[in-house]
């Protein structure tokens, strides 16, 4: 596993048991990861609670005002800039 490879990059040879739990703990969280997310989906939630995932899938996810009257996506290269100039237009009205 991951572990296995970490381990050998730096020349240490661990005990099968602990490769053994480390590719345990991986494949676990990753069963319930997907069962949060097909359960939340089930129930018409959106899974969007998960740790350091949640928050970079929603600053990637296109929405509807990412497109232009054409149907053309018009990406966002970088939020806080455009909040701080959106700010500044009011400001300026």
């Amino acid at each position: 596993g991951i572990y296995t490879l970490i381990l050998s990059g730096l020349g240490v040879q661990a005990p099968v048991i602990v490769e053994q739990l480390g590719n345990d703990i991986i494949f676990v969280t990753l069963l319930a990861v997907i069962a949060y997310c097909v359960g939340s989906s089930a129930l018409g939630i959106t899974p969007d609670k998960l740790p350091f995932i949640s928050d970079r899938v929603n600053g990637r996810m296109p929405t509807i005002d990412m497109f232009d009257e054409e149907g053309k996506l018009m990406p966002r290269f970088n939020n806080e800039d455009n909040k701080k100039e959106d700010g500044d237009d009011e400001k300026k009205d």
